[in-house]
């Protein structure tokens, strides 16, 4: 379960929302390089249609395991997804 906001401090906070931007935008080129929309995804995954959403929209955090069904479901390994992610300027200066 993820921890309350109010646990973290305001630059976790920014770097959150960085992060999950990053991602989102790893997982949308993922889905679309392989040629699947969001439903279609969601079913080879296991995840609901409204998880995919939510997730390319950056609103929520995966979970490893799910992590792991959505590469499967796109044909990649899960560290070509954060490298994907990691890719993108701002979220690599999170990890400074």
């Amino acid at each position: 379960m993820p921890a309350p906001d109010q646990r973290f401090t305001p630059r976790q906070l920014r770097e959150r929302v960085v992060r999950r931007t990053a991602l989102a935008r790893a997982l949308v080129e993922a889905r679309q390089q392989a040629g699947l929309n969001q439903s279609q995804l969601a079913a080879a995954s296991g995840l609901s249609r409204s998880a995919i959403v939510r997730l390319e929209r950056g609103d929520a955090s995966i979970s490893s395991d799910r992590l792991w069904d959505l590469a499967k479901a796109l044909g990649m390994r899960p560290s070509q997804i954060y490298a994907a992610a990691e890719a993108d300027e701002a979220a690599a200066q999170t990890l400074d």
